[in-house]
């Protein structure tokens, strides 16, 4: 499990062209750069815990000018299509196509042409997916702007496909060059809001907000920001996690793929995936578009059934440029605040932003790119953000154009990815178990200006890609490599049954490895979370050094009250070197929660009952046993409701004797809870 740490450098050949330079401009055309245009980029990488190579593993075949990039499922067979906003600028040479365009993802591969092409060409500076209608289609939205003020449109899907000339056109008067979907109001549906500013003459606009009325999106806004300023981001998140809403989806699965879209953003949390009864956390998912993608393809007619929790009426963050405070606006039980409660308090030139729960404490904090200055991160203290960065990096390049979450190496913790336009650079920062590197942990420096990034599962395996828009040269794309990454836990999951939680996990192989401390972090029901200072070590787990083999490992810890638990692997190598694993989350409702009661009549014969209570809508699975262990009857599988239930149980078709039923209760959140008890049959 050694840890390897390599540099590696790889840089293609350069041509430098006699008179190749060239000037492109980004695209909220507020930065410029001339330079020399080179054949190829190149990658530099400082350590293996990025799944990704140096080189890209795919490109597309044109050359545009990317203002955005999105993935998602429009054809709904199962995989991520990537959608492409292309902008017109006064770059040099000149790029005169800026067609909205979509690489189909076929098989796991993303065709080199568009596959889908617009049949307007209206300068878009960003792209979202979302189902505004409701149809169960998801919609394009191309945020469009520039010094004519083009209004921003929506390519609506439908079982016909999706339309190539746009039935939804803005009216309104902006440079819009961020955008997010959201339900604003909290009545079930998906608000748009924008991210503006203005042109030459009258270089500032309000943000807005456009309000979607069961499915039918207003061309004009709704409501306006009373400042008026250069907005380049908008990001919407609940900040004290007052309005979070769970919500259960179930999807009938094609068997091709296994990409299922969630009806409502931005979401705080998958909670758990279930697949024709058994709970999976082979995934990966975005926040921002809602797509959910196995790492593996269900069977066709596989029931999945998605518990998610999203952020309805969430507050909004805008990131601003220089002259303007980026801040937060808070969201008033339904009813956006005009100025903002937050700021930076400061007037740095700044561009974009994102919310993620990068030290897993249970609230979103929030990361802000630096244009001229350090990309730097807010933390979250239960519901308010701190005034100071609690990180900044320590890049030599400030030239962010955009920035995003990702959980590149599937650790649990998120981490950071930057997009820098003056200095040609994408950079992703790891998070080391709350606690990002300063130092970009792997970079690509593309052949022309950098614009846009967006992740996404191409080839299905459970593990983010990455790709990568330019000024001028084709669409780029890094598939993830697992085997890049030294060895990983096949698999850390828990069994509560009573007050016990039973931790159990798996290696596939293992080199130099010591053992595993257990770390645990308890919340108890005080209204108060703890933050990742507050680990503690309670046991130790001999590793077997060096295997080939898979190998299995279990601990078990005592729950002492209600509250909220989490667990931690710390993986040691023999010469000291460490790495966390994910963090398990597990809500112990104590003895008033889950119970299972002895069955009555006991002995019996032929029938009796058994009497269990759930506290939550959960997934029940009841079943007999005999002494030796394997199942003589399975009484109940399904879904029940929150409450007491009682089962009657007839086994006349057992022979007398001692036989235990098992109770087991997954709930929303993935918990699985199970209770045994012995019965006699006495015939």
């Amino acid at each position: 499990m050694k840890t390897i740490f390599a540099i590696l450098f790889v840089c293609s050949s350069i041509h430098l062209f006699a008179q190749s330079k060239v000037t492109d401009f980004s695209p909220d055309g507020r930065d410029s750069i001339t330079y020399i245009l080179s054949t190829q980029g190149s990658g530099f990488k400082v350590d293996s815990d990025v799944p990704f190579g140096t080189q890209p593993s795919w490109q597309s075949t044109l050359d545009r000018q990317v203002g955005g990039l999105v993935f998602g499922d429009y054809d709904n067979d199962g995989d991520l299509d990537l959608a492409v906003g292309n902008y017109f600028s006064n770059s040099y040479p000149p790029i005169n196509e800026y067609e909205t365009q979509i690489y189909r993802n076929d098989n796991g591969t993303l065709t080199t042409t568009p596959a889908w092409v617009s049949t307007d060409m209206r300068s878009t500076t960003d792209v979202r997916w979302a189902d505004v209608n409701k149809d169960g289609f998801i919609d394009l939205l191309a945020a469009n702007g520039n010094q004519s003020l083009v209004p921003s449109v929506i390519y609506f899907n439908s079982p016909s496909g999706l339309e190539t000339t746009p039935s939804w056109v803005s009216n309104d008067q902006n440079w819009t060059v961020g955008a997010a979907f959201c339900d604003v109001d909290g009545d079930r549906d998906l608000d748009l809001v924008f991210a503006n500013q203005g042109e030459t003459n009258i270089p500032t606009r309000p943000i807005n907000i456009l309000f979607n009325n069961n499915g039918v999106l207003s061309t004009t806004p709704g409501w306006a920001s009373a400042d008026q300023m250069i907005t380049n981001t908008v990001a919407m998140a609940d900040l004290n996690n007052y309005e979070l809403t769970s919500e259960a989806k179930e999807f009938s699965a094609s068997g091709i793929g296994g990409v299922f879209h969630l009806p409502f953003v931005p979401v705080y949390s998958v909670d758990s995936i279930i697949v024709n009864g058994n709970i999976t956390n082979d995934f990966c998912s975005d926040a921002i578009s809602g797509w959910v993608s196995l790492g593996f393809t269900p069977t066709q007619g596989s029931i999945v059934r998605i518990v998610y929790t999203y952020m309805p009426k969430a507050d909004m963050g805008a990131c601003k440029w220089v002259n303007y405070q980026s801040g937060v606006y808070y969201n008033f039980g339904g009813t956006m605040g005009i100025t903002p409660t937050w700021t930076v308090g400061n007037t740095n030139s700044q561009k974009g932003m994102a919310w993620a729960d990068y030290n897993l404490d249970g609230y979103l904090d929030l990361a802000i790119g630096g244009s001229g200055v350090a990309t730097v991160l807010y933390i979250n203290s239960h519901g308010a953000l701190i005034n100071s960065p609690v990180w900044s990096s320590a890049s030599a390049n400030n030239s962010t154009q955009d920035l995003i979450w990702g959980d590149v190496n599937k650790d649990g913790y998120p981490d950071l990815t930057l997009v820098h336009f003056g200095s040609r650079r994408v950079e992703i920062f790891i998070n080391r178990a709350g606690f990002l590197d300063t130092e970009p942990t792997w970079t690509y420096n593309p052949a022309t200006s950098s614009t846009a990034i967006a992740y996404g599962d191409v080839n299905g395996d459970g593990w983010l890609d990455l790709a990568v828009g330019t000024a001028r040269t084709p669409v780029l794309l890094f598939l993830a490599d697992p085997a890049i990454i030294p060895v990983e836990l096949n698999s850390f999951n828990s069994l509560v049954e009573d007050n016990l939680v039973n931790l159990k996990w798996s290696t596939t192989t293992e080199t130099n490895n010591k053992g595993f401390e257990i770390e645990r972090n308890v919340s108890f029901q005080t209204g108060v979370s703890n933050n990742q200072a507050e680990w503690s070590n309670i046991g130790y787990v001999e590793g077997k050094g060096t295997s080939t083999r898979i190998i299995e490992y279990n601990f078990t810890d005592m729950l002492i009250q209600a509250g909220k638990y989490q667990y931690r692997l710390k993986q040691i190598d023999f010469d000291g070197s460490f790495k966390y694993s994910r963090v398990l989350d597990i809500d112990y409702a104590g003895p008033s929660g889950f119970f299972v009661e002895q069955n009555y009549p006991n002995p019996f014969n032929p029938s009796t009952k058994i009497k269990y209570i759930t506290p939550t809508e959960s997934y029940i699975t009841l079943s007999i046993y005999d002494v030796l262990g394997s199942e003589v009857k399975s009484i109940r599988s399904g879904l029940v409701k929150a409450g007491t239930h009682e089962v009657n149980i007839s086994a006349s078709e057992l022979s007398s004797g001692i036989y235990f039923y098992q109770v087991k209760m997954l709930n929303a959140k993935g918990n699985i809870y199970s209770s045994t008890k012995k019965m006699i049959i006495a015939k």
